[in-house]
């Protein structure tokens, strides 16, 4: 599975159809993350919903397959099973 096409067609579809955090609950969201070398701009940021945001931390985990992957989205279950 291409782990990557659908993270990236995640974005291109959020980048289409933005979210304002005025409008609905959502949750910023670093494009390229920061682990990887990602920049902390407005440029690689975008709003999630809460269900998109744990699918793309999913798809980072599988795409990377690095501890500090794995870890983020386990942090997010964590958090979501309360």
């Amino acid at each position: 599975m291409n782990y990557q096409k659908i993270y990236d067609q995640l974005i291109q579809n959020r980048k289409n159809n933005r979210l304002s955090k005025k409008d609905c609950y959502c949750e910023e969201h670093h494009i390229i993350p920061l682990s990887e070398g990602g920049p902390d701009t407005k440029d690689n940021k975008i709003n999630l919903s809460a269900r998109e945001h744990y699918i793309a931390h999913l798809l980072l985990a599988k795409i990377y397959d690095d501890y500090k992957m794995w870890y983020a989205w386990n942090m997010m279950l964590c958090q979501n099973s309360r």
